[in-house]
């Protein structure tokens, strides 16, 4: 039986994520980007779900957190692995609409 993490969302079997790649295109990464920002997921550490290196050089590039894994894991799962990188972006929150006069 599989345990939820500590806030409570499904757990990710990080094994079926390591060894993809992925591209980064957040904002940092435009700013300074690394080779061709393409990643390789590989095992994270607590309480992230992978770890992201520079398929080119190695650097470290970041962590994957849970809910993206959990993203990835399920497109993976619905249509087989990518041919090519999946792209990984930092999502935005939602301006509040301004009333108007």
């Amino acid at each position: 039986m599989s345990q939820l993490d500590m806030f409570g969302a499904a757990p990710v079997d990080e094994g079926n994520l390591v060894g993809l790649k992925v591209k980064l295109d957040r904002p940092v990464d435009r700013e300074r980007p690394c080779c061709r920002n393409v990643c390789i997921i590989s095992a994270g550490k607590r309480p992230h779900a992978g770890e992201l290196h520079c398929a080119d050089c190695g650097q470290h590039r970041g962590w994957l957190s849970k809910p993206t894994a959990q993203w990835i894991e399920h497109v993976v799962t619905r249509f087989g692995a990518p041919t090519t990188p999946i792209v990984v972006r930092k999502s935005e929150e939602a301006r509040p609409a301004e009333n108007s006069r």
